[in-house]
């Protein structure tokens, strides 16, 4: 009698706990960082100065894909560059992301980090995880892949 009555406990208490979806970021496999580096139309090293939660009717129809994805809001994000390792400056002056939630593959721009952002004329400004894009201050080999995308620029010219 009392042998079965932890595995009885231990079964009523799963059932009755929540169960929580673990929600993961998902990006296309098979990619390489410098298939995604070929891909990208601008690469950059850039420090945050300002993260602002917007609302996501300013953004109008230009950016109908961010609308689909956001719920009413939007991070708009100041940067200032460090390094270009491809393309012109970014225009316009902001960078845009989702508010960060599991699952939905932002990186969390915060203020005062640095990050290596690769994006594309299509993003309209819009940084995912998957782009490419990395942070600093999560990533144990940031100066052997800094030196690789100095590399590969000086391969492009």
């Amino acid at each position: 009698m009392f042998k079965v009555f932890p595995s009885i406990f231990v079964a009523f208490i799963l059932t009755v706990l929540p169960v929580e979806a673990v929600l993961a970021c998902k990006c296309v496999g098979g990619e390489t960082e410098q298939s995604l580096y070929i891909k990208a139309d601008y690469v950059a090293h850039v420090k945050i100065t300002v993260a602002e939660l917007r609302d996501v009717s300013e953004l109008g129809n230009a950016d109908s894909d961010i609308i689909d994805m956001a719920h009413g809001e939007y991070v708009r994000i100041s940067f200032e560059e460090k390094e270009v390792f491809k393309g012109k400056k970014f225009s316009p002056n902001f960078l845009k992301e989702l508010p960060f939630a599991n699952g939905n593959c932002m990186l969390g721009l915060r203020p005062g980090w640095e990050y290596v952002i690769f994006l594309n004329k299509e993003s309209n400004g819009l940084v995912f995880a998957c782009s490419g894009s990395f942070s600093f201050y999560n990533t144990t080999d940031t100066s052997t892949k800094i030196q690789q995308l100095r590399e590969w620029a000086r391969e492009k010219r």
